[in-house]
């Protein structure tokens, strides 16, 4: 009965998002009364940089889980708690210490890596696969890089992958939202009670409908603060100002963008028209015929004809 009301809350918390959610793992005692629930809206760069803590050179600093969208464009993380598929992760959901219901920011591994290298949660930041993150999980004891596996040659790409991820202290986890739910909850399950692992973040990349919408918020706010960069006029009374407001934060259902503006749109034209008569001329003057027959002797004067 306990199981099923975590899970009914960890699934509402994922699937009513606005934005992509995160579950913030830390090391060290945790609440008893649960998760510190956390709707103020955060980027990513300052949630894994409220995720650092103490220092320490034998462990990693943090391991942010990121699950990619579904085939239909949504996110990952709904999806596999919806359909009960990770339930060890949601049996840790009650020893969380943070959820943040939105993060913004949360597009590729790509950007949170860079977010996470800007943050300075650590010292190097690496991205990797499941298996990688597994295999440096389970070797992390050991210094020394293995040059060959099975009597064969390892190639130098991939002894430098290696080197990067044991000498990396914050890993970034691409995890596919097709891959074995099994194996996704074993390994999430796995960093967490690790005790080589500082902090863990599970969070998921936005869907695409959400981030079409958020761009498209971008594009009206830098719209409308461009029309109110260019109006000089400063209106005295109070009604013209609240008018003002209203149509600033209007939506933008009447407004459409075009694809070239209309200087573009001429300097086109010229180019046309400055071809087209290059190319007339060269053609009238390539039809000017001279002279192609050249004699020796010329004729009698007066019998030219």
């Amino acid at each position: 009965m306990k199981l099923a009301i975590i899970t009914s809350a960890f699934a509402a918390c994922i699937g009513l998002a606005s934005a992509a959610p995160a579950i913030v793992w830390k090391s060290g005692p945790t609440s008893a009364s649960g998760p510190s629930h956390i709707s103020n809206a955060i980027d990513t760069h300052s949630l894994l940089a409220s995720v650092d803590g103490e220092r320490d050179s034998s462990a990693l600093a943090a391991v942010v889980f990121l699950v990619g969208r579904t085939a239909d464009g949504a996110e990952g993380l709904a999806s596999l708690v919806s359909s009960g598929s990770i339930p060890g992760v949601q049996g840790k959901y009650d020893s969380a210490n943070e959820v943040h219901h939105h993060v913004q920011g949360v597009e590729s591994a790509r950007t949170m890596a860079r977010d996470a290298r800007q943050s300075g949660v650590g010292s190097t930041v690496a991205e990797v696969s499941m298996e990688e993150f597994n295999r440096k999980l389970s070797s992390f004891a050991q210094t020394e890089i293995e040059e060959e596996v099975g009597g064969k040659k390892v190639p130098k790409a991939e002894q430098k992958r290696r080197r990067a991820i044991s000498e990396a202290d914050v890993l970034i986890v691409n995890v596919g939202a097709n891959q074995d739910a099994t194996q996704i909850d074993s390994a999430i399950v796995a960093a967490i009670e690790s005790s080589s692992v500082r902090n863990v973040v599970l969070s998921t990349i936005r869907s695409t409908h959400e981030v079409k919408h958020a761009r498209k918020l971008a594009t009206g706010q830098r719209f409308a603060k461009n029309n109110a960069a260019r109006s000089g006029r400063r209106l005295e009374d109070e009604a013209d100002n609240e008018n003002n407001q209203n149509n600033n934060n209007q939506d933008m259902t009447g407004v459409y963008y075009v694809n070239m503006t209309p200087n573009i749109f001429a300097g086109l034209l010229f180019m046309f028209m400055f071809i087209f008569t290059a190319h007339l001329g060269l053609t009238c003057m390539n039809m000017i015929e001279g002279q192609d027959v050249y004699v020796k002797k010329l004729p009698v004067i007066g019998r030219e004809v």
